[in-house]
Protein backbone atom coordinates (compact mmCIF):
# COMPACT_ATOMS: atom_id res chain seq x y z
CA UNK A 1 0.00 0.00 0.00
CA UNK A 2 1.55 3.42 -1.07
CA UNK A 3 2.11 6.04 2.00
CA UNK A 4 1.69 9.71 2.04
CA UNK A 5 3.20 12.51 4.20
CA UNK A 6 0.15 13.52 6.25
CA UNK A 7 0.00 17.83 7.23
CA UNK A 8 1.53 16.69 10.64
CA UNK A 9 4.57 15.29 8.98
CA UNK A 10 3.57 11.43 9.86
CA UNK A 11 3.69 8.97 7.14
CA UNK A 12 0.35 7.54 6.51
CA UNK A 13 -1.23 5.21 3.56
CA UNK A 14 -2.52 7.00 0.84
CA UNK A 15 -6.46 7.46 1.00
CA UNK A 16 -8.16 7.10 -2.40
CA UNK A 17 -11.02 9.84 -2.83
CA UNK A 18 -13.70 10.83 -5.01
CA UNK A 19 -15.20 14.35 -5.62
CA UNK A 20 -19.50 14.58 -6.00
CA UNK A 21 -21.39 16.86 -6.89
CA UNK A 22 -24.33 17.48 -3.97
CA UNK A 23 -27.52 17.17 -6.59
CA UNK A 24 -27.07 14.18 -8.14
CA UNK A 25 -27.08 12.79 -4.14
CA UNK A 26 -29.75 11.42 -2.41
CA UNK A 27 -27.94 9.84 0.36
CA UNK A 28 -23.76 9.61 1.13
CA UNK A 29 -21.54 8.59 -1.18
CA UNK A 30 -20.10 5.02 -1.32
CA UNK A 31 -16.71 5.85 0.80
CA UNK A 32 -15.47 5.53 4.06
CA UNK A 33 -16.23 8.87 5.12
CA UNK A 34 -17.88 11.85 3.70
CA UNK A 35 -16.52 15.37 3.32
CA UNK A 36 -19.19 18.09 3.04
CA UNK A 37 -17.35 21.27 1.66
CA UNK A 38 -19.28 24.86 1.57
CA UNK A 39 -16.60 27.64 1.29
CA UNK A 40 -18.48 30.64 0.41
CA UNK A 41 -19.54 30.52 3.57
CA UNK A 42 -21.72 27.62 5.41
CA UNK A 43 -18.60 26.12 7.04
CA UNK A 44 -16.06 28.84 6.95
CA UNK A 45 -19.00 30.73 9.13
CA UNK A 46 -19.27 27.30 11.07
CA UNK A 47 -15.56 26.90 11.31
CA UNK A 48 -15.73 30.46 13.03
CA UNK A 49 -18.70 29.93 15.43
CA UNK A 50 -16.72 26.87 16.89
CA UNK A 51 -13.53 28.49 17.49
CA UNK A 52 -15.49 31.62 18.66
CA UNK A 53 -16.75 29.06 21.63
CA UNK A 54 -19.95 27.62 20.43
CA UNK A 55 -20.09 24.16 22.18
CA UNK A 56 -21.88 22.48 18.66
CA UNK A 57 -23.82 23.14 15.92
CA UNK A 58 -26.91 21.48 14.85
CA UNK A 59 -26.93 21.65 10.56
CA UNK A 60 -30.92 21.54 10.14
CA UNK A 61 -32.77 21.54 6.56
CA UNK A 62 -35.65 23.93 7.25
CA UNK A 63 -36.38 27.30 8.64
CA UNK A 64 -39.11 26.05 10.66
CA UNK A 65 -36.98 23.09 12.15
CA UNK A 66 -34.88 25.81 13.68
CA UNK A 67 -37.22 27.56 14.84
CA UNK A 68 -38.79 24.85 16.70
CA UNK A 69 -35.29 23.94 18.31
CA UNK A 70 -35.56 26.96 19.75
CA UNK A 71 -38.89 27.15 21.14
CA UNK A 72 -37.91 24.55 23.15
CA UNK A 73 -34.18 26.03 23.90
CA UNK A 74 -34.33 29.53 24.23
CA UNK A 75 -30.98 30.29 24.26
CA UNK A 76 -29.55 28.34 21.03
CA UNK A 77 -28.61 31.09 18.43
CA UNK A 78 -29.55 30.65 15.19
CA UNK A 79 -27.34 31.19 11.98
CA UNK A 80 -27.95 31.30 8.53
CA UNK A 81 -29.66 32.23 4.93
CA UNK A 82 -31.83 31.30 2.37
CA UNK A 83 -31.12 32.18 -1.32
CA UNK A 84 -27.93 33.84 0.35
CA UNK A 85 -30.23 36.29 2.19
CA UNK A 86 -30.14 36.63 6.26
CA UNK A 87 -33.57 35.44 7.64
CA UNK A 88 -36.28 36.87 9.88
CA UNK A 89 -35.56 36.22 13.53
CA UNK A 90 -32.36 34.46 13.61
CA UNK A 91 -29.64 35.84 15.09
CA UNK A 92 -27.18 35.99 12.23
CA UNK A 93 -27.15 35.44 8.62
CA UNK A 94 -24.38 32.98 6.99
CA UNK A 95 -21.16 35.78 7.44
CA UNK A 96 -17.98 34.80 9.20
CA UNK A 97 -16.92 38.03 9.07
CA UNK A 98 -20.49 39.06 11.68
CA UNK A 99 -19.43 35.26 13.07
CA UNK A 100 -16.66 36.66 14.65
CA UNK A 101 -18.22 39.17 16.23
CA UNK A 102 -21.16 37.49 17.95
CA UNK A 103 -20.54 36.22 21.39
CA UNK A 104 -20.90 32.47 20.81
CA UNK A 105 -19.08 31.30 23.95
CA UNK A 106 -20.54 28.64 25.76
CA UNK A 107 -23.57 28.78 23.27
CA UNK A 108 -25.27 26.39 21.42
CA UNK A 109 -26.54 26.80 17.28
CA UNK A 110 -28.61 25.68 15.05
CA UNK A 111 -27.59 26.24 11.38
CA UNK A 112 -30.08 26.63 7.99
CA UNK A 113 -28.36 27.22 5.07
CA UNK A 114 -29.60 26.13 1.13
CA UNK A 115 -26.17 24.37 -0.01
CA UNK A 116 -23.96 23.36 2.92
CA UNK A 117 -26.66 21.93 5.52
CA UNK A 118 -28.76 20.16 3.02
CA UNK A 119 -25.12 18.14 1.75
CA UNK A 120 -24.52 17.10 5.77
CA UNK A 121 -28.23 15.89 6.15
CA UNK A 122 -28.14 14.84 2.91
CA UNK A 123 -25.05 12.65 3.73
CA UNK A 124 -26.25 12.41 6.97
CA UNK A 125 -26.40 8.07 7.07
CA UNK A 126 -22.21 8.17 5.91
CA UNK A 127 -19.92 5.66 7.91
CA UNK A 128 -17.56 8.88 9.01
CA UNK A 129 -18.99 12.64 7.91
CA UNK A 130 -17.63 16.16 8.42
CA UNK A 131 -17.97 19.47 7.26
CA UNK A 132 -15.37 21.62 5.78
CA UNK A 133 -14.12 24.58 3.57
CA UNK A 134 -10.17 26.41 3.11
CA UNK A 135 -10.16 27.20 6.99
CA UNK A 136 -10.05 23.95 8.34
CA UNK A 137 -8.74 22.14 5.41
CA UNK A 138 -5.42 20.61 6.55
CA UNK A 139 -6.95 19.63 10.27
CA UNK A 140 -9.40 17.80 8.48
CA UNK A 141 -7.06 15.61 6.48
CA UNK A 142 -4.77 14.99 9.33
CA UNK A 143 -8.59 13.46 10.68
CA UNK A 144 -9.16 11.54 7.88
CA UNK A 145 -5.56 10.17 7.80
CA UNK A 146 -5.32 9.25 11.04
CA UNK A 147 -9.28 8.02 11.20
CA UNK A 148 -8.47 4.67 9.10
CA UNK A 149 -10.63 5.61 6.35
CA UNK A 150 -9.64 3.70 2.71
CA UNK A 151 -12.00 6.31 0.91
CA UNK A 152 -12.98 9.70 1.31
CA UNK A 153 -16.17 11.26 -0.76
CA UNK A 154 -15.90 14.94 -0.82
CA UNK A 155 -19.10 16.77 -1.93
CA UNK A 156 -19.55 20.00 -3.05
CA UNK A 157 -22.25 21.89 -2.27
CA UNK A 158 -22.47 25.45 -3.99
CA UNK A 159 -23.61 24.04 -7.55
CA UNK A 160 -27.12 24.31 -5.89
CA UNK A 161 -26.98 27.63 -5.83
CA UNK A 162 -25.41 28.77 -8.99
CA UNK A 163 -25.13 25.73 -11.11
CA UNK A 164 -21.41 25.88 -10.60
CA UNK A 165 -19.27 25.88 -7.79
CA UNK A 166 -15.50 26.83 -8.26
CA UNK A 167 -14.92 27.64 -4.94
CA UNK A 168 -15.91 24.37 -3.76
CA UNK A 169 -14.14 22.33 -6.07
CA UNK A 170 -11.08 24.10 -5.89
CA UNK A 171 -11.43 23.46 -1.98
CA UNK A 172 -11.80 19.10 -2.71
CA UNK A 173 -8.92 19.16 -5.32
CA UNK A 174 -6.62 20.96 -2.49
CA UNK A 175 -7.55 18.55 -0.03
CA UNK A 176 -7.33 15.80 -2.38
CA UNK A 177 -3.75 16.44 -2.93
CA UNK A 178 -2.94 16.88 0.74
CA UNK A 179 -4.37 12.92 0.94
CA UNK A 180 -1.87 12.07 -1.61
CA UNK A 181 0.77 13.35 0.42
CA UNK A 182 1.56 16.46 -1.99
CA UNK A 183 1.99 19.82 -0.83
CA UNK A 184 1.03 22.31 -3.48
CA UNK A 185 0.86 25.96 -3.00
CA UNK A 186 -2.41 26.82 -1.89
CA UNK A 187 -2.50 30.07 -3.35
CA UNK A 188 -4.26 28.79 -7.36
CA UNK A 189 -6.93 27.32 -5.62
CA UNK A 190 -8.05 30.33 -3.51
CA UNK A 191 -7.42 32.54 -6.58
CA UNK A 192 -10.26 30.29 -8.25
CA UNK A 193 -12.68 31.20 -4.81
CA UNK A 194 -11.77 34.62 -5.69
CA UNK A 195 -12.78 34.11 -9.01
CA UNK A 196 -15.98 31.93 -9.17
CA UNK A 197 -19.36 33.03 -9.79
CA UNK A 198 -20.88 32.94 -6.18
CA UNK A 199 -17.66 35.09 -5.03
CA UNK A 200 -18.68 37.59 -8.05
CA UNK A 201 -22.13 38.18 -6.53
CA UNK A 202 -20.33 39.18 -2.90
CA UNK A 203 -17.88 41.29 -4.76
CA UNK A 204 -20.33 42.91 -6.85
CA UNK A 205 -20.76 46.65 -5.13
CA UNK A 206 -24.43 46.87 -7.12
CA UNK A 207 -25.77 43.29 -5.62
CA UNK A 208 -27.96 43.26 -2.86
CA UNK A 209 -26.11 40.55 -1.24
CA UNK A 210 -22.26 42.60 -1.46
CA UNK A 211 -19.77 41.07 1.16
CA UNK A 212 -16.49 41.18 -0.13
CA UNK A 213 -14.75 41.45 3.77
CA UNK A 214 -16.71 37.38 3.54
CA UNK A 215 -14.81 36.32 0.45
CA UNK A 216 -11.61 37.50 1.78
CA UNK A 217 -12.68 35.51 4.92
CA UNK A 218 -13.07 32.44 3.85
CA UNK A 219 -9.79 32.40 1.07
CA UNK A 220 -7.55 31.91 3.90
CA UNK A 221 -5.73 28.04 4.10
CA UNK A 222 -5.72 26.34 7.78
CA UNK A 223 -7.00 29.47 9.20
CA UNK A 224 -7.85 26.41 12.19
CA UNK A 225 -6.33 23.79 13.72
CA UNK A 226 -9.41 21.80 14.15
CA UNK A 227 -11.80 19.88 12.01
CA UNK A 228 -15.58 19.55 12.05
CA UNK A 229 -17.22 16.33 13.03
CA UNK A 230 -20.85 15.53 12.12
CA UNK A 231 -22.31 12.97 14.45
CA UNK A 232 -26.19 11.68 14.57
CA UNK A 233 -27.34 13.17 18.35
CA UNK A 234 -30.72 12.38 19.73
CA UNK A 235 -33.01 14.62 17.01
CA UNK A 236 -30.14 16.34 14.56
CA UNK A 237 -26.96 15.98 13.40
CA UNK A 238 -24.49 17.89 15.68
CA UNK A 239 -21.26 19.27 14.39
CA UNK A 240 -18.64 19.79 16.88
CA UNK A 241 -14.60 21.27 16.48
CA UNK A 242 -12.23 18.05 16.93
CA UNK A 243 -9.00 19.72 17.81
CA UNK A 244 -5.45 17.88 17.10
CA UNK A 245 -3.74 18.82 19.75
CA UNK A 246 -6.32 17.07 22.09
CA UNK A 247 -5.66 13.96 19.21
CA UNK A 248 -1.84 13.99 20.42
CA UNK A 249 -0.68 15.74 17.11
CA UNK A 250 0.69 18.85 16.65
CA UNK A 251 -1.68 21.63 15.21
CA UNK A 252 -1.31 22.95 11.85
CA UNK A 253 0.55 25.62 10.81
CA UNK A 254 -1.56 28.52 8.34
CA UNK A 255 -0.60 28.33 4.88
CA UNK A 256 -0.45 31.41 3.47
Amino acid sequence: MPTATSPDGSLTEVIESTIHDLRDLHGPPDADAAVVIDVLRAFSTAAVALDRGAVEIYPVLDVAEAFNRRAREPDLVLMGETDCRPIPGFDLGNSPVDAAAFAFSGRRAVQRTTAGTRGLVTCAAAPSLWAASFLVGSATVAELQASGSKSVAFVITGTVHYGSADEDLACAEWMAELLRGNRPPVEPFLRRVRESVAAATFLDPASPLHAPADVGFCTRADMFAFSMKAEAGIEFLVLRRRDQSLEGRSPCRPTS
